[in-house]
């Protein structure tokens, strides 16, 4: 049992006690409790004891490793030669002794390819495409500062990225505005919505919240960061039922796919077809509040005749597993039952899209933008475009559909609560539990719209 003792001249009790050694032969410690009264310094000296004892029925190679890694450690510091790189060469090895793993380094370059790598086989192609380009941008702003270590990163960095982002900068601009020679650089023209600059310091964010579930920050540089105000964002504005109509007859029309496709090859048969898909991909925009990817996935599956039901899982919720069931509109209705004939749930509502992608020259929403100007739409240009520099910025698009149909649902006295069921702001659950009468509610809702030409 410890006992206390004190020093000529020191404030402190000194604890003094016995620890058995492997070898059975006892060793006598003294050491300082840092206690001035004596009953404090008598818990402190049992405290010490227990700690020692155990310590030293620490026996075989993995104690007598650790112990050499620190005595490596001890002597290099009293040289004076504990350099950063030597220490973190020491605590990795003691850390592959104690656990059997080696201690992980990474630099903000080499995490954030390791992060997209793991979001490579978790998420989406489209989300990670989104991904890559904030991480891009994000190491093209750090400069040689992306092969720091990683928790080199402040808040600073990143409130600095978000507002270089806002206030348009882009990767190929090279180094980080304000840093060249110590020099403020002049302030870029080109401004981008608060919206966007939030999204790219979100993408961030995220990589060092992974970072810190991994135990390879204590903090994140981001997690108090704010949000920029998005009140510069432009808000969606929405087509008139009179407007939608003239999409749906220019859509019927094959003329707008001369802008899209090769004049030299009107291939009818391909472009007929394709128009009978459009006429139909907007009314169920418009009708379902898809999405236009959504759209041009859909199955006959999809669709109960009998129920006279749209039904479909949204893929910017499908994780959730948040599938929606839309009542189908009488207009709607009349332009799918005739196409119904035979056919097999799992070929496409509208084949010749099936395949397209959203974007891209002739993409779904480059096609749609033909249809937009062969019915004499203005797309409301909010933001105009400079080459190699910001995009262009629109009101309208096809997703403005969507838009349309919760705002004449508004117009119709249909209460939110509905609307935010027929356009998909509810959970699976929710959803998964409709009863008839609810249903009913919702077809009722949906005889509130009118037809479209």
């Amino acid at each position: 049992m410890a006992t206390l003792v004190k020093r000529p001249g020191s404030k402190f009790w000194i604890a003094a006690f016995d620890v058995p050694q492997p070898d059975g032969t006892t060793r006598r410690l003294k050491k300082s409790t840092k206690r001035v009264k004596r009953s404090e310094a008598m818990i402190e000296a049992a405290r010490l004891e227990e700690l020692e004892c155990k310590a030293a029925k620490s026996t075989g190679e993995q104690a007598s490793q650790a112990y050499g890694i620190l005595s490596e450690a001890a002597t290099a510091a009293a040289k004076g030669e504990l350099s950063e790189a030597r220490a973190r060469e020491l605590l990795a090895r003691m850390c592959e002794v104690s656990t059997g793993a080696p201690l992980r380094f990474y630099t903000v370059r080499s995490w954030s390819a390791d992060w997209l790598a793991v979001k490579a086989t978790t998420g989406k192609k489209a989300t990670l495409a989104r991904y890559s380009g904030s991480v891009k941008a994000f190491l093209a702003w750090l400069g040689d500062r992306a092969d720091a270590k990683l928790e080199a990163v402040t808040k600073a960095d990143m409130r600095g990225f978000r507002d270089a982002i806002r206030n348009g900068w882009k990767e190929s601009d090279g180094e980080a505005p304000g840093r060249k020679n110590g020099k403020a650089d002049k302030a870029p023209v080109n401004h981008r919505t608060a919206r966007t600059a939030n999204h790219y310091a979100r993408d961030i964010a995220g990589m060092f919240r992974s970072a810190l579930r991994e135990g390879l920050l204590l903090a994140s540089p981001a997690a108090a960061l704010e949000r920029l105000p998005e009140d510069d964002s432009s808000e969606r504005e929405v087509f008139t039922v009179a407007e939608i109509g003239r999409l749906v007859t220019a859509a019927g029309n094959p003329a707008w796919q001369s802008a899209i496709f090769s004049a030299r090859k009107p291939n009818m048969a391909t472009r007929t077809p394709r128009c009978a898909d459009w006429q139909g991909m907007i009314l169920v925009g418009f009708y379902g509040g898809a999405r236009i990817g959504d759209c041009a996935r859909l199955i006959w599956g999809n669709v109960n005749l009998a129920r006279k039901t749209l039904s479909f899982m949204p893929a910017k919720t499908d994780r959730k597993k948040k599938r929606l069931e839309v009542p189908l509109h009488p207009r709607l209705l009349a332009f799918l039952e005739p196409r119904a004939a035979d056919t097999d749930p799992e070929n496409p509502l509208f084949p010749s899209l099936f395949k397209t992608s959203p974007g891209g020259k002739a993409g779904l929403s480059s096609q749609f933008i033909a249809i937009m100007d062969a019915a004499g739409i203005d797309r409301r240009t909010v933001r105009e475009g400079t080459k190699g520099g910001q995009r262009a910025q629109h009101a309208r698009s096809f997703h403005a559909l969507r838009h349309s149909l919760t705002s004449v649902l508004a117009n119709a006295d249909v209460s939110e609560e509905i609307r935010r069921r027929i356009v998909g702001h509810e959970s699976a659950e929710v959803h998964s539990g409709y009863t008839h009468h609810e249903r009913e509610t919702l077809a009722r809702a949906m005889e509130k719209m009118p037809s479209v030409p």
